[in-house]
């Protein structure tokens, strides 16, 4: 079993630490295109960011220092590749609107909110209820966006989203809060109306 600056990655001769990295990708590639894609919006994009980390990531294993676990780094490089590419794109013209067709209220846990005139899950399944939480979503920065969906989609642990985005765990929990509150003002209105 090889490791990678000391963690174990199963099925991989020892000593070879791009084999490691390439299962590694692999196995994450999933976990690694949402990010990406939560983050940017675009599914292009979004491919793009998961391209680039994996070419990062194969030219800067060696300075990968074992402090957090491998997927953990991974995760890292595609929400700053994703950063980098949407800023780039912001610069030449506007996000394109998320596809909402298939969104569910697994995809959305809100967590703290109004009391609903109606269950969520009855009135997610309209298209302006989509729409209404796809401009939210929109209204987010990409950090609050990136927190609300590691933390609240993914459930990830507050230390390992503040790995993967390289901030604090007390920022996750601001950043976090702060989503939640947008979400629960853009949202009232409408859920409280009971409209489909």
């Amino acid at each position: 079993m090889a490791e990678v600056r000391g963690e174990a990655v199963p099925g991989v001769p020892d000593g070879d630490p791009r084999a490691a990295l390439s299962r590694a990708l692999v196995e994450e590639g999933d976990r690694l295109y949402g990010l990406a894609f939560r983050v940017t919006r675009d599914p292009d994009l979004a491919a793009d960011a998961v391209q680039d980390a994996f070419a990062s990531a194969l030219d800067h294993i060696d300075g990968f220092r074992g402090e957090a676990r491998l997927s953990t780094w991974l995760h890292r490089i595609v929400f700053t590749k994703s950063i980098d590419l949407l800023r780039r794109r912001r610069r030449e013209e506007p996000l394109p609107e998320l596809d909402v067709e298939n969104l569910t209220a697994e995809d959305v846990r809100l967590g703290h909110g109004p009391s609903w005139a109606r269950p969520p899950d009855e009135v997610l399944r309209g298209k302006e209820t989509r729409a209404a939480l796809e401009q939210a979503l929109g209204r987010l920065t990409p950090l609050q966006r990136a927190v609300f969906e590691l933390k609240e989609t993914e459930g990830r642990p507050t230390a390992e989203v503040a790995e993967i985005l390289g901030t604090a765990e007390p920022t996750v929990r601001v950043h976090l809060h702060r989503a939640r509150l947008k979400l629960r003002d853009l949202l009232a209105d409408h859920f409280r109306g009971g409209r489909t």
